[in-house]
């Protein structure tokens, strides 16, 4: 593995931009938005953000790797043509999410 080489999540990002598209499409948020459920937009936004989530409990994400998928997820929802809050508040989301410590199993 190469220590600058963030092909990995430049991929990732894409694949969740790809995924987010196929179930809510960007013209939608842009020209209905007022149909769309807020509980349907968030599930969405976890599910595809859970993606993220995985990926770095395989491989232990860094901050430069997160800062990188972010700014690439950015990059990869503006282009598909989503909303710039809509993006803000994805982006943020993913953030929130990958800087979170992992939740310890409970001992039953």
């Amino acid at each position: 593995m190469k220590i600058l080489d963030f092909g990995e999540e430049r991929r990732l990002a894409a694949d969740m931009a790809d995924q987010l598209a196929k179930q809510l499409a960007p013209v939608l948020m842009e020209k209905r938005r007022h149909v769309l459920s807020a509980n349907r937009v968030a599930r969405l936004l976890e599910q595809t953000i859970a993606t993220a989530k995985e990926r770095q409990a395989k491989t232990g994400m860094g901050v430069m790797r997160r800062a990188y998928l972010a700014r690439e997820f950015k990059s990869a929802l503006e282009a598909k043509g989503y909303p710039e809050d809509f993006v803000s508040v994805a982006v943020e989301g993913l953030l929130v999410e990958l800087s979170r410590k992992p939740s310890k199993p409970s001992k039953d």
